[in-house]
């Protein structure tokens, strides 16, 4: 478009000058045919010296706009390393009693302190620089925001409009009100806590509660959605690390979606932070959409692998397609299954054979949407295992990490 535009500008100022060189004698008596090819040629370079200045100032205009977003990009950099060096120096501080690199009672050894932080640096990319601060400083702060009660049920916010919601997730993220809630899974039919889900909501400045279902795809549409999954699989993380230094024998599913994994700087840290934290990855199940798992690229698919290596399992959630192959799921390192209790009993027919394979492949069926008695009793007929649902305990946030 540009190349053509100063075609155009060439043309005018040919046209111009060849226009004064051929008619200019016949239509101005005193110009005489000499003259006017020495008019000419000035209209032509005069035509060549003015584009020249206004391109030339085009440019100046152009590089000092390119300039001044440099200069805002340096500045964000450098207030993300401000926020890094408070990081390091408050994450430190724990492990600052550590001896020869073994870490006291409770303590963190300052290597496993430099992994945290590896991960946390490749978070950052991820926020506006006004949202530095809040979400480093919640997620090393600790698994959910201390100023909420243990159990507080907040209010759901309804009837937001587009634009409203997206403005909420901006301002979640960027003052850290990005909030862990947790699920219990229980094992059928004693109904004893087994394992925690980990969800994320996001909390208005009022307080109130905005559910996954009402911002996913706006956050997904305005490119934010990988921040805010990426947060909640590392507070996940954290709260394994908190609970497990209690000695409490709880494990948590956590999903890891499409982009996550598509995110392959802050995925591969996060791959390598568990490595180095190997105590942790056994008391982790990552969960997968059942439509995501069958197509993840071959970078995903290694750093899946290593997971698995570490004693992470997996489970394949949002399960629509029953005819599935539990020996390929197997293969995978898949160890558990969840199945929606409505799509289990509409396919009774199949679903004991379902659960037969499941079960000769060492995979627990987890049945959720789990709520009222009557339907846990019809469910309990095809040897599920688990059960998740407001039965056994609705979505609550997770008590501060403090």
């Amino acid at each position: 478009m540009r190349t053509k535009f100063h075609l155009i500008l060439l043309a005018c100022y040919g046209g111009l000058a060849g226009v004064t060189v051929v008619f200019g004698p016949d239509w101005t008596p005193w110009l005489s045919q000499n003259l006017a090819f020495g008019l000419g040629a000035a209209i032509l370079l005069g035509g060549g010296l003015v584009y020249e200045v206004s391109a030339r100032l085009l440019s100046t205009t152009g590089l000092r706009r390119e300039l001044a977003i440099l200069s805002e990009y340096c500045d964000a950099q450098h207030a993300w390393l401000e926020v890094l060096d408070e990081v390091i120096e408050r994450a430190v501080q724990p492990a600052a009693s550590a001896q020869d690199g073994q870490g006291g009672q409770g303590g963190r050894t300052v290597k496993e302190v430099m992994a945290e932080v590896k991960v946390l640096k490749s978070l950052i990319p991820q926020f506006g620089p006004g949202a530095v601060g809040g979400a480093v400083g919640g997620a090393v702060g600790g698994a959910v925001g201390g100023d909420l009660p243990p159990g507080f049920k907040p209010p759901v916010a309804e009837n937001l409009e587009r634009e409203t919601l997206l403005d909420i997730v901006r301002a979640a993220l960027r003052d850290d009100r990005v909030e862990l809630v947790l699920q219990p899974i229980v094992s059928l039919p004693q109904r004893e806590r087994r394992f925690y889900e980990c969800f994320s909501r996001l909390r208005t400045e009022a307080g109130a509660m905005v559910l996954p279902e009402q911002y996913i795809g706006i956050a997904e549409g305005a490119g934010l959605i990988a921040a805010i999954d990426n947060m909640l699989l590392f507070r996940c993380v954290q709260l394994v690390r908190k609970v497990h230094s209690r000695n409490e024998n709880i494990d948590f599913f956590c999903n890891i979606s499409a982009h996550t994994i598509a995110d392959g700087n802050f995925f591969a840290n996060f791959v390598e932070f568990l490595e180095g934290n190997p105590a942790l990855a056994t008391h982790l199940v990552f969960e997968f959409g059942q439509a995501d798992f069958a197509r993840w690229s071959e970078t995903g698919a290694r750093l899946l692998d290593r997971l698995a290596f570490l004693g992470c399992r997996f489970s394949l959630d949002r399960v629509e397609n029953l005819d599935f192959d539990a020996s390929e799921l197997a293969a995978r390192h898949v160890a558990f299954i969840k199945i929606e209790g409505d799509l289990l009993l509409e396919a009774a027919a199949d679903s004991a054979g379902i659960s037969r394979a499941l079960r000769a492949h060492q995979i627990d069926l987890i049945v959720t949407k789990v709520e009222d008695e009557s339907r846990l009793r019809e469910l309990l007929d095809y040897d599920v295992g688990f059960g998740q649902g407001f039965l056994f305990g609705e979505p609550r946030l997770a008590r501060p990490a403090a």
